[in-house]
């Protein structure tokens, strides 16, 4: 093993070659070797006087799969957050055969990649504390694999470190930087630059994943300063490199106010504004013109809803911990420095269940009852089986995969000896999605009017008009009952669905942790899921794109958005711990105290959060012909925001279809 293990050093993969120094384990050593290797050999990835390092987009490194061109300097083998590395085999194979089959024979032991999962570190701990401190509590732990796998990891950080201060003078760095690098992060930092230089530094070590609450994070540092230019280059950094989101509040202070400002004209950092009853006026302010130029920046959070659901939901969360939370990944909830939690571990589509049993049932059903009924037993069924997949999804991969940076510095894996994976952190829970649900209320709804109240059409004749997508009988389902109009029956059908459905969720138990976090987010499901879907009762033609949030379906919420939001907050949201996501689109013509009044509306009916785009049609559509005239417009999507023009072609449609509310 020796010889392949030189000639990965030797072809510029020490990632790989840590990896074969313990080919059959212990897994802690085996991730944390790899870990020490990459960060004692990998690039210095800095922008001339940039302010913090690293700066620029290092996501050829983090993401290889993402670049096509061969560069035999660069590695084929990287870390990566969630996944804790990736591979470009194809790039590999090029540089070597024989490494590149060498490395498939590890991978199919110890490659794990399952679904993405996000999280935030420990930043505050890390900034008061240093390094040095989290060193000194694993030396004071007794010997294990463990202990010795991240010691091993925190050497492999001293020579990434070192050798950044070595190269950092040659690549035109400020003195001011050389300065702080000397002392952050591996000691204290004592002022807001030194606390902004250590939490760049370290939020890279996790792919640039999540900040957590960054006012909070800053605020002990912060004595007045002017730290939008360190916040500008943070932002940038996220931005570069194609990753998530940061928190702000419900503490606001002056970084608040800062940091709201940097995400001015950028689709990233994906910016979460948890509102509380003493938000300012001056913030709404700010929050509401931001949103109004277009940028799709904040999403708006009900800090009162989500504090007290989550404090009911879990019996040991402290006020404290609490006090934590953020959205990680797109919106997934997480208590910053404390959690583990699974990014939409997997996904059902309530969609394509109701179409499979609609066409299969519905003859054979007595009544509307019954056929709904018998609906819900088989998604509770659904959803059971969807338990068993996860849990031994949970526990294969705490059997094959180690996170040596969310060990360390993910609270409390240290004092519990114990990986991020393995269920080390104070809080884990599975994290998980569900699509389809206002189409498949639509789709209810129009079976029960057409079919069962004015039995206008017999069961056959029905799905004989919608398989065959009859323009005329299209035109019909249009005029039923629907959701999001303020109907009350069709929002009382809403609310028990959807209440029967994300209380189940309360029975499903795990080995690892407390349970689930289900999520009404759907990021970009809905395109792809709703291609396998047939034309249903909802007006769906076959493979269109599903609902992408709470909001009524496309077209049909033609009493305006306060009628919207009221019928959206009759979908049941208190058990959707993970968050659930509701879109709103409106033009220009709105007032900054109009969009403060739709929030806080929203928000008193116990809606969670309110994402808003402004544009109009007429842009949507010239910016999907024209795109380098619209390189700056950002919308909102399904829990993230994204520049429009590198959407796919059919997310910008959907977004084209919206209701917009002028």
């Amino acid at each position: 093993m020796k010889d392949i293990v030189q000639h990965m050093m030797e072809i510029g993969e020490p990632m790989a070659a840590g990896f074969l120094e313990y080919p059959d384990g212990p897994l802690p050593l085996t991730y944390c070797r790899a870990y020490r290797r990459y960060y004692e050999n990998c690039p210095i990835v800095y922008r001339a006087g940039a302010p913090l390092f690293p700066c620029g987009n290092t996501s050829k490194e983090a993401y290889p799969w993402l670049y096509t061109d061969f560069d035999p300097q660069r590695p084929c083998v990287a870390p990566q957050y969630a996944q804790q590395y990736a591979v470009h085999w194809e790039n590999l194979e090029k540089k070597s055969p024989r490494a590149a089959e060498n490395f498939r024979k590890f991978s199919k032991k110890f490659y794990y990649p399952g679904d993405w999962n996000h999280s935030m570190l420990n930043y505050k701990r890390i900034l008061a504390e240093g390094i040095d401190a989290y060193e000194a509590r694993l030396l004071k732990k007794p010997e294990s694999d463990f202990r010795t796998a991240l010691l091993d990891l925190i050497v492999g950080l001293r020579a990434y470190h070192a050798r950044a201060l070595q190269e950092l003078p040659k690549m035109g760095a400020p003195e001011e930087l050389l300065q702080a690098l000397k002392k952050v992060p591996f000691s204290p930092a004592t002022s807001a630059y030194e606390a902004m230089v250590a939490l760049n530094f370290v939020l890279s070590l996790d792919g640039w994943d999540n900040v957590g609450r960054l006012d909070s994070i800053l605020a002990p540092y912060h004595h007045g300063e002017d730290l939008r230019p360190y916040l500008r280059c943070l932002m940038e950094n996220i931005q570069e490199n194609d990753t998530w989101s940061i928190t702000l509040g419900p503490d606001y202070n002056d970084v608040t106010y800062q940091a709201l400002e940097t995400t001015r004209g950028m689709a990233r950092p994906l910016t979460q504004l948890r509102v509380s009853k003493e938000m300012p006026p001056e913030l709404w302010e700010l929050a509401a013109r931001q949103i109004l130029e277009g940028g799709g920046q904040p999403a708006f959070y009900n800090e009162d809803a989500i504090q007290e659901r989550l404090m009911g939901r879990i019996p040991h969360l402290t006020r404290q911990d609490a006090l934590e939370f953020a959205g990680g990944g797109c919106t997934e909830t997480a208590f910053a420095g404390v959690t583990y939690s699974g990014a939409t571990d997997t996904n059902i589509n309530v969609l394509k269940i109701f179409e499979e049993y609609m066409h299969a049932q519905l003859a054979k059903a007595e009544s509307f009852e019954a056929f709904y009924e018998n609906f819900m037993t088989l998604l509770h069924q659904k959803q059971d089986e969807q338990t068993a997949g996860i849990n031994a999804y949970y526990n294969d991969r705490a059997a094959h995969c180690f996170a040596p940076i969310r060990t360390l510095f993910i609270d409390d894996c240290i004092d519990n000896e114990t990986g991020w994976f393995q269920g080390g952190a104070r809080y884990s829970f599975s994290v998980h999605s569900d699509s389809g649900i206002p189409n498949t209320v639509d789709s209810l709804l129009a079976i029960r009017h057409l079919v069962f109240e004015t039995k206008k059409y017999t069961p056959e004749d029905f799905l004989a008009r919608l398989s065959h997508e009859d323009p005329t009988f299209f035109e019909e389902l249009k005029t039923c009952p629907a959701y999001g109009v303020g109907d009350e029956r069709s929002d009382a059908l809403t609310e028990d669905l959807t209440t029967r459905f994300y209380e189940h969720y309360l029975t499903c138990k795990l080995d690892l942790g407390i349970g689930f976090f289900p999520t009404a987010h759907q990021f970009r499901r809905h395109i792809g899921l709703g291609k396998c879907v047939g034309p249903t009762p909802d007006g769906r033609h076959g493979g269109e794109p599903e609902a992408d949030s709470l909001a009524a379906v496309n077209g049909k919420a033609i009493k305006g958005p306060t009628v919207m939001l009221a019928s959206a907050a009759r979908f049941e949201q208190k058990d959707v711990y993970g968050m659930a996501v509701t879109n709103l689109s409106i033009t220009k013509k709105y007032t900054p105290e109009i969009i403060r009044a739709l929030v806080e509306g929203y928000f008193a009916l116990g809606g969670t959060q309110l994402q808003i785009t402004v544009t109009d049609r007429e842009t949507l559509l010239d910016a999907q012909e024209n795109s380098d005239a619209h390189r700056d417009l950002i919308v909102r999507v399904g829990g993230y925001s994204e520049y429009f023009h590198k959407l796919d072609k059919s997310i910008q449609n959907a977004v084209i279809a919206r209701t917009l509310f002028d």
